[in-house]
Formats: C-alpha cells, sequence, structure tokens
C-alpha cells in the first residue's frame, strides 16, 4: 500500500493552473475542490479555470469489531455482542443490551390501552414546582406501557400538601393502611411518599427541584417510575395479599428474592428515566447506582432475603447489586420473559418454579452465572459471606 501511494504522488505532483500549459487536449486534473480540463487556446493547450466538484455526503466508516473485554472499563462498541449468560463481557455493552431489550418492548406498547388515572394538586396562590411537570412525564410514561397489567385501574395522585394527596388517594377509591395514612416517607431531595400494595402512589413535593432540558442527573426522578413498578410487580404477579418478598420466614419463602424486588424497580426506572428525557442510559444509569465494594461484598444469593436485624450489624443493600443482576437477566433473555418471570408466579405461587420455567435455567446456575462475571458486570468481587 505504501508503495503504491508514493507512485501515485509523483505522477500528480505537477498541479493544474488556469493559463499555464497542459500536455494533452481534453486530460483532466482536480486540484483544491475543482476539476481543471486541458483546452485549447489559440495555438497553445493550457488549463480552464476549473470547475468546482460536488462532494458526496460522506459516509460513516464501521469500526471494526473490538475483541470482547472482560474489563468493566471497556469503551463500548456497536459491534460488540453480548451472549445470554455469557461471564466475559464489557458492563456497556451487558446494560445497554438490557435497555435496548426494555426500548424494544416500549415501542411495541403503542395501543396499549390506558389503565389509570393522575391527580396533580393546583395551589390557591398560584405556586406550582417545576419539578411536577417532569414527574407527570414519567408517570405518563409509565402508566401507558404498564397500567395494562393493574387488576383496577391505577393512580398516581402529585401534589405539595399531605393532606390534599391523602385525601385523593383516600376519594378515588384507595387506602393509605400500609402506611398509616399519612405520606411520612421521605426521600431526598424533597419528596413524601404514601402507597398501597395495590393501585395508589402518592408523592408530595416537599421542595422544588429544576432540571435542565434532558438532564437525567438529580432531583431523584427515578422515585416515581421505581415505586409505580412496585405495583406493577404485585399485580403482574396477582401476589397483592401475599408475600412480596422473601422475608425469610417459611410462609415467604418461595416469594420473589429481595435483590430482584428492588433491583428490577431501579433498573425500570433508570430506563423510564432514559426513555422518557430522551437521555443515555448510563447517564440515568449513573445516576442511580453506586458500585459500593462494602454494600456488594456478599454473593449475590445472600441478598435474596430482605434482613431487617442484618448479622453484625450490617445492612445488605439489596437495590444496587440487585440492579445489575435485574440488567444481566434481562440483556438474556429480553424484557418480555422477565415479565413472565411475576406473571407466571400467579400460577406457580413459587419464583423458584416460575425462574426455571421461563429462563430454562434454575436459580442455582444463575447464581453461579452471575459470580462467575462479578468482574465482567463491574461489581466488586465477593469478600463476605454469611453464615
Amino acid at each position: 500500500m505504501t508503495l503504491f501511494f508514493s507512485t501515485f504522488t509523483g505522477a500528480i505532483a505537477k498541479t493544474p493552473k488556469s493559463g499555464e500549459s497542459c500536455t494533452k487536449l481534453g486530460i483532466a486534473k482536480d486540484y483544491k475542490g475543482k476539476k481543471y480540463t486541458c483546452i485549447k487556446s489559440g495555438k497553445k493547450l493550457v488549463w480552464n479555470r476549473g470547475v468546482a466538484i460536488k462532494t458526496a455526503t460522506p459516509t460513516s466508516t464501521p469500526s471494526p469489531t473490538p475483541v470482547p473485554n472482560s474489563s468493566p472499563s471497556t469503551t463500548f462498541q456497536s459491534k460488540e455482542v453480548f451472549l445470554p449468560w455469557s461471564t466475559k463481557f464489557s458492563t456497556e455493552v451487558m446494560s445497554e443490551k438490557a435497555y435496548e431489550s426494555f426500548s424494544r418492548w416500549v415501542k411495541n406498547q403503542s395501543s396499549t390501552l390506558l389503565n389509570h388515572q393522575i391527580f396533580i394538586q393546583s395551589s390557591s396562590s398560584g405556586y406550582s414546582p417545576s419539578i411536577l411537570e417532569d414527574l407527570k412525564a414519567l408517570d405518563d410514561l409509565s402508566s401507558k406501557v404498564f397500567s395494562q397489567f393493574m387488576k383496577k385501574k391505577s393512580v398516581t395522585v402529585l401534589g405539595i400538601d399531605e393532606q390534599w394527596v391523602v385525601s385523593q388517594i383516600l376519594s378515588s377509591g384507595g387506602h393509605l393502611r400500609n402506611s398509616q395514612g399519612r405520606c411520612d416517607e421521605f426521600y431526598d431531595p424533597g419528596y413524601s411518599v404514601c402507597m398501597n400494595r395495590d393501585s395508589h402512589l402518592g408523592l408530595v413535593v416537599v421542595n422544588d427541584c429544576r432540571l435542565p432540558k434532558g438532564s437525567v442527573s438529580g432531583c431523584n426522578l427515578p422515585l416515581l417510575p421505581h415505586e409505580y413498578f412496585h405495583l406493577v410487580q404485585l399485580n403482574l404477579a396477582d401476589n397483592i395479599e401475599g408475600a412480596h418478598w422473601n422475608y425469610g420466614e417459611d410462609y415467604a419463602k418461595n416469594s420473589f428474592p429481595h435483590w430482584l424486588v428492588e433491583g428490577s424497580a431501579n433498573f425500570v426506572a433508570s430506563a423510564i428515566v432514559t426513555f422518557a428525557r430522551d437521555s443515555k442510559y448510563e447517564n440515568a444509569r449513573g445516576a442511580i447506582l453506586r458500585v459500593d465494594s462494602k454494600e456488594m461484598a456478599y454473593p449475590l444469593v445472600d441478598y435474596e432475603i430482605r434482613r431487617v436485624k442484618p448479622p453484625l450489624g450490617e445492612k445488605l443493600n439489596s437495590y444496587d447489586i440487585g440492579h445489575i443482576a435485574t440488567e444481566y437477566l434481562v440483556a438474556s433473555v429480553g424484557f418480555q420473559k422477565f415479565l413472565d418471570i411475576w406473571k407466571d408466579y400467579s400460577n406457580t405461587r413459587n419464583f423458584y418454579t416460575s425462574f426455571e420455567k421461563v429462563t430454562g435455567r434454575n436459580i442455582a446456575t444463575f447464581y453461579v452465572d452471575f459470580e462467575s462475571a462479578r468482574e465482567s458486570l463491574g461489581v466488586p468481587p465477593v469478600t463476605r459471606k454469611l453464615g
């Protein structure tokens, strides 16, 4: 290739200039965006003034397929492929495949009938927090794609006064028995939350929060879709009265692992925020996910049970490791099959049976795969174990 380039360069070294002599009538050369032609002027052969060359719109050249790298810092390349249940891959490719599966599923839900209602408080003083508009957009998308799974109409109430929010929940057929009739579960940077297990979700805006257009970092945007998806989980599984997750007691032993309940709500929340705000999933993911070595120091199986009084006084945070495990699961089987696990539970009443039936993989094998893929998943290594 080098030899060809050198020879070619020598052949065109003499550049054409308008009015200067040329050697053969009709020959043409391109130079600095113009095409010059050798013409006859009187008795001489000279270069004409040249004609501007119309340049075609350049097309991008595909990047070469990179060699898969297990390092979580590997730069994402569109040609790199995540294989189901793989243990060697880049974190970015795996998480992006999970989001793409969610995104495709959402786009296929466009004709779904809405089974949802929203109430937004209007203040007599004219004050209306700007964050209410962002929350409404997230609620619109969440309900558009997920309210189809509700046993009865889902209701979201957004306001600035707790008493008003509670009154709207009660007057629209809801209850707050599990919240003791209050919206006093506080989430920084400025929401109080109240909800029941079947259909109603209330958010009180305590402090307004402003976001630049397209931004997904700040204002705790994932909170609303996270909590709404908990209602979806319970309705899909037809488990409104049963144990939502494994509490450690015998009656709850076949219910959903705590890492899946909270981790999947985090994943869906990040994906909803990404889709609704036309952002990048990696940005929404980064806004909610903290890869804390201490919080992920145990094997995934140790996060099955929500431990109210964990050993050694340590609290096992299921949210982050569950978020990553959910991505791994969705990337491997697709978002529809992921939802089918919850739906099949309504028949089996056993998460472990439904997991294997839908995915073709028992949970023990899934845990082995996850632990083998920790480095690729960007999860710190196991340094502690319960028991």
